[in-house]
């Protein structure tokens, strides 16, 4: 809870000076509670809300043995604008659109900043691994996105460092993935706004031709060995056939693992789809 301008007084070690201290802030914080109330009220908040907030709010000023509520909170027209602004903030926008999609690394870094340029905003991952992206039509924005390595907390903590000063902000983590947006209105100004939104895409899975590819390779890795596996386990006696079985069902594996590291190697040197 936000409080107001004035610092909190401890009141007096003994349990006399406590009670005295909290009776005396209860009853002079009536008046000003009703004032907030009103204000709160004027704001549109619903009876129920106000009734808990000046409550607990009472209770708070008690405790604290703070003697003057205009002290603890500041002015009650104020403080209860500051209230119902924190409520509004807390409020999803209905107008909003939401949308949920993912790619692979070699192409995600295109098609972030292919639909930033649209308006859409990235506010994290999913368990998924899927971009939440958001976009609220009226007020929209293109953004840019950048996408950095880093292999642990501190890492990730001086990426974040030395970009902050462009204007980039951490949006979404995968792995040793560090996601980064900034509003194009940073590089652009007001050609950064858009005034006309295209529909929210149908997909949620892009997947680039250079993964797909690497894919292909790791998938006939993966059907060799299984074959090759079957055939051995038929064929185990045959003293001609045995050894290239053999050599099959071990090389398969291995073709997998050099793919797959090679496919890690390229992402995080930052090759991408051409």
């Amino acid at each position: 809870m936000i409080r107001g301008n004035g610092s909190s007084n401890s009141g007096s070690n003994s349990s006399s000076s406590n009670e005295a201290g909290s009776v005396g802030a209860v009853g002079a914080g009536g008046g000003y509670f009703a004032e907030l109330a009103g204000h709160l009220r004027a704001a549109g908040l619903p009876e129920q809300d106000v009734t808990a907030t000046v409550t607990d709010l009472t209770g708070y000023l008690a405790e604290s043995g703070s003697p003057d509520a205009y002290e603890e909170f500041g002015a009650p027209e104020v403080f209860a604008a500051r209230l119902t602004q924190e409520r509004t903030d807390e409020q999803p926008d209905a107008a909003a659109e939401t949308w949920r999609w993912t790619a692979d690394a070699y192409s995600d870094r295109k098609y972030l900043n292919h639909y930033g340029d649209q308006g859409w905003e990235v506010e994290g991952l999913d368990r998924l691994g899927r971009f939440l992206c958001r976009r609220e039509p009226g007020a929209a924005l293109r953004w840019e996105y950048r996408r950095e390595v880093a292999n642990n907390a501190k890492e990730r903590e001086s990426v974040a460092a030395g970009l902050a000063p462009d204007g980039w902000e951490p949006c979404a983590q995968w792995l040793y993935f560090m996601y980064f947006k900034r509003p194009k209105a940073a590089t652009s100004g007001p050609a950064a706004g858009l005034d006309e939104l295209l529909a929210p895409p149908d997909r949620q899975l892009f997947l680039g031709r250079t993964y797909r590819g690497k894919l292909k390779q790791m998938l006939v890795a993966g059907v060799v060995s299984a074959v090759a596996s079957g055939l051995a386990a038929s064929y185990g006696g045959d003293h001609v056939i045995f050894p290239i079985l053999i050599g099959a069902v071990i090389a398969a594996p291995i073709g997998l693992s050099i793919g797959w590291y090679r496919l890690k190697r390229e992402a995080t040197a930052g090759v991408g789809d051409a």
